[in-house]
């Protein structure tokens, strides 16, 4: 089985000067060439760029699983408001850009520009299993459903208040990941999914890989596995 995680930037990075890449800057590519130049010396794989707690425990569960069934297990692409969705070895320089406080109009806009759906969609249909480790406004960006995808399980880690973003079709899966998961576990929202998907590669390293199985068959045991 291949899995894939799709987790969203975060505003915490390794490096953050003040010319950091901006709106403006994406707006032609001879702009992006010229400002990308200029932060040459802060330039890092996508990976390695993010320093949020989601992305640290979400990097070390994926470590986990691949040091115990091999690096091909499992893949990880990162949506970026500013560059769209990343592969983790891909080299960016340092951005301030968010969908969070957009309106819906303004993110189907930049979705659009970026050609997420397009690009998500292409990526959705090389996996048995994916995760979406999103926040409203990047569920929102991702302009589901995926109609071409239909044989491949999607899992995604929301706030119960967000439920409805998921369309109801039988591969689509909404698994409540907010406030009172949050507290039940011990961790801050913000922290919360990348948490999760660490606990649940614990649990396929101890118990076997047949975890990520169950999940895929029945998606709701997921909280109960990792708790």
């Amino acid at each position: 089985m291949k899995i894939l995680v799709i987790t969203s930037c975060t505003s915490k990075k390794k490096y953050k000067p003040s010319n950091q890449l901006i709106y403006e800057d994406f707006a032609s590519t001879e702009r992006l060439q010229q400002r990308t130049e200029e932060l040459r010396n802060c330039s890092l794989p996508t990976v390695e760029m993010y320093t949020g707690l989601q992305h640290l425990y979400l990097m070390e569960g994926i470590k986990l699983i691949r040091d115990k069934y091999g690096t091909d297990i499992v893949d990880l692409n990162i949506l970026s408001a500013g560059y769209g969705l990343l592969k983790e070895k891909q080299t960016i320089v340092p951005y301030n850009i968010t969908f969070q406080g957009l309106k819906k109009n303004d993110i189907i806009e930049r979705s659009d520009n970026l050609q997420i759906h397009k690009d998500t969609a292409e990526s959705a249909g090389k996996y048995d299993l994916i995760f979406f480790l999103l926040g409203k406004e990047y569920v929102q960006a991702l302009q589901l459903p995926f109609l071409n995808i239909v044989e491949t399980t999607l899992i995604f880690l929301l706030g119960k208040t967000h439920k409805k973003l998921i369309p109801e079709l039988p591969n689509l899966h909404f698994v409540p990941a907010g406030k009172d998961l949050a507290s039940s576990l011990g961790v801050t929202v913000m922290s919360l999914k990348g948490f999760v998907f660490n606990k649940l590669c614990e649990a396929a390293c101890e118990q076997g890989f047949q975890v990520f199985e169950q999940v895929k068959e029945n998606p709701v045991v997921l909280l109960d596995i990792i708790k």
